[in-house]
């Protein structure tokens, strides 16, 4: 998107970058397969039967988590925007959720 944007939207002058990202993407879902199938199965249903609602699901995304972070050595969880004084969402042990009213 930075590429996009720094060339005036010009697509083509971002392709290698985007051939990364897609490598990149690529590679990740491979390895998460080989490492961590049935965790991700257990989450991804959790996200289908509960209407992709996360704060459903935090139990089966902690075992997710930790099994990528176990085998996949470099793969790090940040949430952007997050201060440093405070835990990421998928630290906190006991989350206090609320619900939206519509």
């Amino acid at each position: 998107m930075l590429c996009k944007n720094e060339s005036g939207g010009d697509p083509g002058a971002c392709l290698k970058e985007g051939r990364r990202v897609t490598r990149c993407a690529t590679d990740l879902v491979n390895k998460m397969r080989e490492n961590c199938l049935e965790q991700f199965e257990t989450h991804w249903n959790c996200l289908e039967l509960n209407n992709q609602e996360y704060y459903a699901c935090r139990k089966p995304e902690r075992s997710l988590n930790k099994c990528m972070f176990e085998k996949l050595v470099r793969l790090v969880k940040t949430i952007p925007g997050t201060p440093s004084s405070r835990k990421q969402i998928h630290e906190v042990e006991n989350p206090i959720y609320t619900t939206i009213q519509r």
